[in-house]
């Protein structure tokens, strides 16, 4: 019996899903599941869907960040978690979501950002390639590369006060012609607090798979000194991460990790335009009616 497109990519979906457990308990992940009610927001920006929660503000997670590193620096190694995360992004775009599911993963096993890299690769092309051998459409992600945010931006002849942005992610995937382009060594300055830095470089990276960024991790500030004073430079209030802060009141084990759009991951493996195009039921914010009958 020939499936609809609603149930080919549920099915593929489950498939996706399944083989990346599979992965990962394999290399000795344990799944977590974390709280989507937060108290400590994760991103510095607006893009929060804000709750009563009994009368105190909380947010619906934007990340699971917090609590996947809480769990690595109370003693459970590495830890992996895929549920979903919301942001309250006003555009309404062709890769975006309000909510959308994600791969979270973190470990005291990545010490080095190239520990990451090599994971993040292993993991992506071990996926692809079982999904490959299931469904013939698909072509499996084979080739990676690691470039520096500065080779980016000569190759693309941007000026030096032009940052990379979401439109020049396919420029980026055609110059370098790779299935997958980590793009590392960007300012401190453009990255959040909790990225380790080295002489005002962050140990941190994104990755753009097929003309679209899938994800961005690395490696973690644990001194407590550094993380505030990065926060202060960013006119951010670090009383209001007290909590997350208090984890690093001693020495912690170094750890790193990586989250990962299961979107717009699957998105680039079936060459989908519209991350909102995978699941029957996505929401952007113009999702304003429930429709439960698929179109």
């Amino acid at each position: 019996m020939k499936m609809n497109k609603w149930a080919f990519n549920i099915k593929f979906h489950s498939d996706l899903l399944q083989d990346t457990r599979n992965y990962l308990l394999k290399k000795g992940f344990i799944e977590i599941k974390t709280p989507k009610i937060s108290f400590i927001p994760t991103d510095q920006d607006d893009h929060l869907f804000k709750v009563d929660y009994f009368k105190s503000e909380a947010y619906l997670i934007q990340s699971p960040q917090f609590y996947k590193q809480a769990y690595v620096l109370n003693g459970i190694d590495s830890v992996f978690e895929i549920g979903p995360v919301f942001r309250a992004e006003p555009r309404v775009t062709k890769r975006h979501l309000s909510e959308f599911n994600s791969l979270d993963i973190e470990s005291s096993k990545f010490v080095k950002l190239d520990d990451l890299l090599e994971f993040e690769k292993k993991l992506l092309k071990e996926i692809s390639q079982d999904l490959a051998q299931k469904y013939n459409l698909i072509s499996p992600l084979n080739t990676f590369d690691i470039i520096t945010y500065r080779e980016i931006k000569k190759a693309l002849n941007l000026k030096d006060s032009e940052p990379i942005g979401n439109l020049h992610e396919k420029e980026i995937s055609n110059y370098f012609n790779k299935d997958g382009i980590f793009i590392i060594e960007y300012s401190s300055d453009e990255r959040v607090f909790y990225y380790k830095e080295n002489n005002g470089i962050s140990l941190s990276y994104d990755l753009i798979v097929r003309g679209l960024e899938i994800t961005s991790g690395g490696v973690r500030e644990t001194h407590k000194r550094e993380m505030i004073d990065k926060m202060k430079d960013n006119n951010i209030n670090p009383l209001k991460y007290k909590q997350y802060l208090a984890l690093f009141d001693k020495e912690v084990v170094p750890h790193g990790g990586f989250g990962l759009g299961i979107e717009r991951f699957i998105s680039r493996l079936l060459d989908y335009k519209d991350v909102g195009n995978i699941l029957p039921y996505s929401k952007k914010p113009n999702t304003i009616k429930e429709h439960l009958k698929w179109k």
